[in-house]
């Protein structure tokens, strides 16, 4: 499984026009929302791994400082024990939550590519534009990069309106990424002409658009306490 997903990532990202024209068969709830859970975990788990080395990791030390010789000996495995199951739960946690998102942005941005392809004259099923849009969902992973550069921030390295204006860069590629496919999936699922798909996917874009006006000047600043 994990091939083939990559698979159709490597196609999704890098060769579009050729994925949109055969699409996967199959209902868009087994494969695609299964695609698009997987896209979720692999963010969720760099997320985690950046929460857990921020926040978490630092209290650990602390306690290891204090702890020599044949103390540490008994202590290691059982501290290696926790470390694991906290790691696990804050996993857990941010992978529910992501995979919620993810699905839910995703579904609505199929719906929203679906009406946009009938107004331009489109008669494609829905359920094919919401499938190309859970496969669309690949381009998030380019989410992980201003993850990992809380890491750098939480250090020292990065201040963070350096941060938020490389979020901000990530963002507007993963947008504009994200704009393309939907045009081009318009286009070969819907029949439409070339314009007229680049027009149908202006209104998933749009959503992406107000969701990351809200993002940036109402949830990004309460992470400043996670990266600095």
């Amino acid at each position: 499984m994990f091939k083939k997903y990559l698979s159709i990532t490597a196609l999704v990202l890098l060769r579009p026009i050729l994925f949109f024209s055969k699409l996967p068969a199959g209902d868009w709830k087994d494969e695609p929302v299964s695609f698009c859970a997987a896209v979720s975990w692999v963010i969720s788990f760099f997320l985690a791994g950046v929460v857990f080395i921020n926040q978490l990791l630092p209290v650990g030390l602390t306690i290891w400082v204090e702890v020599t010789g044949w103390k540490l000996i008994l202590i290691a495995p059982v501290a290696i024990v926790l470390t694991l199951m906290f790691f696990a739960m804050v996993f857990s946690i941010i992978g529910v939550i992501i995979m919620a998102a993810l699905l839910l942005l995703f579904y609505v941005l199929g719906w929203l590519l679906h009406y946009g392809g009938q107004m331009m004259g489109g008669l494609a099923d829905s359920r094919l534009s919401i499938k190309a849009s859970l496969y669309s969902s690949s381009a998030a992973l380019i989410m992980v990069l201003p993850v990992l550069t809380m890491v750098f921030s939480k250090q020292g390295l990065l201040d963070f309106t350096n941060f938020e204006i490389g979020y901000n860069i990530v963002y507007s590629l993963f947008v504009v990424y994200i704009y393309g496919l939907m045009a081009i999936a318009s286009r070969k699922i819907q029949g439409i002409e070339r314009w007229k798909a680049f027009t149908a996917a202006l209104l998933p874009a749009a959503l992406l658009v107000i969701f990351g006006i809200i993002m940036g000047a109402m949830i990004l600043p309460k992470f400043q306490n996670w990266v600095i």
